[in-house]
């Protein structure tokens, strides 16, 4: 196996093989470039399926959690840095309404909705018709809400009145609303991801901490403004003067956003706190630090009363995020231009190829001096060759160790070509290989 050994900004030298065999005048593709990444499976559509990989015996030593199960991500280049029992099938509790407040981004989207849409709230979402100990927003008689405002009350304070309120607006009822949400799920490929009623109230509802973890990273991307607008807010008022009718005298009750990590941790702008008996303590987590974004889940986090459960799962969250910030670093990747494979028997004589766009991975610090890196591709194809069909990939390692794969991908179609140059083709093969023998 040959070698080439590069230099790139950051001053580290990586030594990459080249497993693509030579074909008389036609060069070897080489691509160069820094990775390092725990792992992670490419998007089919919108859909993505993140785990940890081998690399995972690189990792410096994670923090102890005691948690149902947990798992924490790199955002920007979508590594996974940590996971426990990520797969375990638990009720999300309240974290069910961030997938409420992505059905009604959805619908507005459609034109089926507007956040500026006054909302009739029926007499069943009225906070004293809600289940004993239900979370509020305190939607009640003779009140003018918006809808914006009862996403706030699905973000911050929780409401259980203001997920049926939001669901009977956005669809014909409760259950034609679900059946969205579960809609919103399967798009995502999400299998063992259900709801029965969009409060998080009811065990039957279920989720994983990985599959949330997706569901997260696909609303912070189709909704980058979610953060900053709805979940970083550590407080709401209502209802307010203006959401009164004359005569209507309810207090104005604010509450505080659950989620400790708001006021408690450098960064933290998210996202959504949740609690039933069947799940305990949960929390969906979010921070950026000096440009850099770590999202996480944590689900049944043990505690005896609410005010301990609430301090355990922030706990745990900054632990995670800690180990995050403080025991990884982002590489942007860079690499030279590849060069094309021979095709036989096409309209050209050969595919230039091109890199998947996963060009930022996370890696341990001190880990990036190590790196090394192979290049796999075909000697040689046959046309047809079709645009953005998966033709190599680059592998990364450390110390032997898989860290990555980089998929490399026709750029433009190569058709069959004239039965003249297939003819051609075949005699050259023909005596190119019959030389190889000798």
């Amino acid at each position: 196996m040959s070698e080439l050994r590069m230099r790139y900004d950051r001053g580290t030298m990586v030594t990459f093989g080249n497993r693509v065999p030579r074909r008389l005048a036609h060069p070897a593709v080489v691509l160069a470039t820094l990775a390092l990444c725990a792992a992670i499976l490419l998007p089919a559509e919108r859909g993505y399926a993140f785990s940890i990989s081998e690399a995972v015996s690189l990792y410096p030593e994670a923090p102890e959690i005691d948690a149902r199960s947990a798992i924490l991500l790199d955002y920007d280049s979508a590594t996974v840095l940590f996971e426990h029992n990520a797969d375990e099938i638990i009720p999300p509790a309240s974290l069910t309404k961030v997938v409420g407040m992505h059905t009604v981004f959805e619908a507005v989207d459609r034109g089926e909705a507007a956040l500026t849409d006054l909302v009739e709230v029926p007499e069943h979402a009225w906070a004293r018709n809600m289940p004993r100990y239900s979370s509020l927003m305190f939607l009640g008689p003779d009140q003018e809400v918006t809808l914006e405002e009862l996403v706030y009350g699905l973000a911050i304070p929780s409401g259980n009145d203001a997920a049926i309120a939001v669901a009977e607006h956005i669809a014909d009822g409760v259950p034609e609303f679900v059946a969205q949400m579960n809609e919103e799920m399967r798009r995502l490929g999400l299998e063992r991801t259900r709801f029965v009623e969009p409060s998080g109230l009811s065990p039957e509802n279920q989720t994983t901490a990985r599959e949330f973890l997706q569901f997260l990273y696909d609303y912070l991307e189709r909704r980058p403004d979610a953060l900053e607008r709805f979940h970083a807010l550590e407080e709401y008022a209502y209802p307010l003067d203006r959401n009164r009718s004359p005569g209507n005298g309810e207090p104005t009750i604010t509450q505080r956003n659950r989620n400790v990590l708001l006021r408690e941790y450098d960064g933290a702008d998210g996202i959504k706190t949740g609690y039933i008996p069947a799940s305990r303590y949960n929390l969906a987590f979010s921070a950026e630090r000096d440009g850099r974004r770590l999202i996480g889940v944590l689900l049944g986090v043990p505690g005896d009363t609410h005010l301990e459960g609430s301090a355990e799962r922030a706990r745990q969250a900054a632990a995670l995020l800690d180990y995050g910030f403080e025991e990884f670093e982002t590489v942007t990747l860079g690499h030279p231009d590849p060069e094309p494979v021979p095709v036989w028997f096409g309209s050209a004589p050969e595919a230039a190829v091109y890199p998947d766009d996963h060009d930022t991975v996370a890696l341990p610090r001190g880990a990036i001096e190590r790196l090394e890196g192979e290049i796999v591709l075909p000697r040689e194809r046959e046309a047809p060759l079709y645009a953005d069909e998966r033709l190599g990939e680059v592998r990364y390692s450390v110390a032997g160790v898989p860290v990555h794969t980089r998929a490399l991908y026709v750029a433009e179609t190569v058709e069959r070509g004239p039965w003249w140059r297939v003819v051609w083709d075949h005699l050259r093969r023909f005596f190119l290989r019959l030389a190889d023998r000798f």
